[in-house]
């Protein structure tokens, strides 16, 4: 298993990263890159810590000790292992204040190893050649090395009230093959923490109006010569320890790729020129990544329930009951998110691979119910903490002698140390009153899909259309007949390799 050392030391391999206005000559010792750097490699030293074994790693068929990243769970117990292994991340590393980990950006990769037939055989523009041999071995590649592949979906945004616009768009495009490779060219406007990856995984979503050649799936290295990695400004508060504890710990750095005629090897090609295989199938290359995403969401509801008990009990307002409701209301967003996870893992199926999987409705209407609900509790929490959510002396205030009795009068409570005060209020104001946590906040309104797209998605997917299943109960008890099996519905007419994913 690879170790943080390593994982550093492989970031110095000369890839292009702009962070704002500079342009970053190693992204593992730069000052605006290095804290979230460290903080993946934390992600790998904690595989190493004996007390962690058991939980952090497996080991294989071959007798091989790996990380649980690779983990392939074919039942619910191995699934809920998996489970574990993503909240432990989750807690040792902030509590999602570094929310994709390398485990989190590689389990999308299981879509395509689970079932890699339809990746090849619904290509366009292959000229016959067997793509699924390539998604193998890339597999293969970043388990042995125990590397992190970072997502690049997302395209441009476009003119939406016309469907010819997205073949205007600069959306990173097939402008050439050869016996070695397709040639790209374009951009992805949207990849989190490609500066830190190894791999750059390129996929796309379908868009009205896509055309052939912008549809690509695969992988290419961040040193590629024609990658450019362009950083929005960073919020990082490096060295900052103390003060920022959440924001110091890095920033992952969202970025625009651009792709001035890259060479992607067959070998590294997954799926090309198919916008029907786009609209029905890679929608599920997501569906992993988005179970972990409700599991990050219900941590990050446990630290909210911790907080609000932490600063009421500091300032003395705890034991009075109207706040008490209120506090109940973090134990009901907390146990409800619980049980999107719980249910979804118990109600799961067998993929086409023999994968377990949780179940989608479950776990993406959680993902909606933590969307829905959030902004009103960080509400609660600012509200319920008051004046110590904002006014509290820095550690250099603290430290003088001149003040520090005056400051510890002021941060005394019923129960507690003064400076323990402080220690809570610097997280909540990193996680909701600064610029490092609105990013985040925002990251999880709109990661991967946004509460709209989440539920228009959920019943393209899911057979509820009147004609489905779900509303055979209504049927009965109205008197109605039922469909007949011949007819399709928008469901039943999707393709068999998408319908399949879905599959309970």
């Amino acid at each position: 298993m690879r170790t943080g050392k390593e994982y550093l030391a492989a970031l110095n391999d000369g890839r292009t990263v702009w962070v704002g206005d500079e342009l970053v000559g190693n992204v593992a010792t730069h000052p605006t890159t290095r804290a979230y750097a460290r903080r993946l490699a934390d992600f790998y030293d904690l595989h190493h810590r004996p007390d962690l074994q058991d939980v952090m790693t497996f080991v294989d068929e071959e007798g091989v000790r790996r990380s649980m990243t690779w983990f392939q769970h074919r039942s619910k117990d191995d699934l809920r292992r998996k489970r574990r292994y993503m909240e432990t991340v989750l807690r040792e590393l902030g509590a999602g204040a570094v929310p994709r980990t390398p485990d989190v950006n590689n389990y999308v990769l299981l879509t395509y190893v689970d079932d890699p037939e339809p990746w090849s055989s619904q290509s366009v523009g292959t000229d016959g050649r067997d793509l699924t041999e390539g998604i193998v071995d890339f597999w293969n590649v970043v388990r042995e090395g125990d590397l992190n592949t970072t997502p690049a979906f997302v395209d441009p945004q476009t003119d939406r009230s016309r469907d010819s616009a997205q073949a205007e768009s600069p959306a990173l495009q097939v402008v050439g093959t050869s016996d070695e490779g397709i040639t790209v060219r374009g951009v992805k406007a949207i990849s989190t923490g490609a500066a830190f990856g190894d791999w750059i995984h390129i996929g796309v979503f379908y868009r009205p109006g896509i055309l052939p050649a912008q549809i690509i799936f695969g992988a290419v290295k961040p040193s590629t010569p024609g990658v450019t990695i362009i950083c929005r400004e960073s919020d990082v508060r490096d060295g900052e320890d103390v003060e920022h504890p959440l924001a110091s710990q890095g920033d992952e750095l969202d970025s625009v790729i651009v792709f001035e005629d890259v060479l992607i090897p067959w070998d590294r090609v997954f799926h090309i020129g198919n916008p029907k295989h786009t609209s029905l199938y890679p929608q599920r290359v997501f569906d992993w990544l988005h179970y972990q995403a409700l599991v990050r969401q219900m941590v990050r509801a446990e630290l909210m329930l911790g907080l609000a008990l932490l600063i009421t009990e500091h300032i003395g307002t705890y034991q009075l009951p109207p706040v008490q409701t209120r506090i109940a209301r973090f134990a009901g967003f907390h146990q409800t998110l619980k049980a999107h996870v719980i249910a979804s893992e118990d109600e799961g199926f067998t993929t086409p691979g023999g994968l377990y999987k949780p179940n989608v409705l479950m776990f993406d209407f959680g993902r909606a119910y933590y969307l829905e609900n959030i902004a009103g509790m960080v509400h609660e929490v600012i509200d319920l903490a008051g004046r110590a959510s904002l006014i509290f002396p820095t550690e250099g205030q603290w430290q003088r002698p001149e003040l520090r009795p005056w400051l510890e009068a002021l941060q005394t409570g019923p129960v507690g140390r003064p400076h323990d005060r402080l220690k809570i209020s610097r997280v909540i104001r990193d996680l909701f009153l600064s610029g490092w946590g609105d990013r985040i906040s925002t990251f999880e309104n709109f990661n991967g899909t946004p509460l709209l797209a989440i539920r228009t998605l959920t019943m393209k997917r899911a057979e509820l259309s009147p004609s489905g299943g779900m509303a055979d109960l209504a049927r009965k008890v109205c008197g109605i007949e039922g469909v007949d099996e011949r007819e399709q519905t928008a469901y039943t007419a999707q393709a068999d390799y998408a319908r399949r994913q879905d599959a309970s």
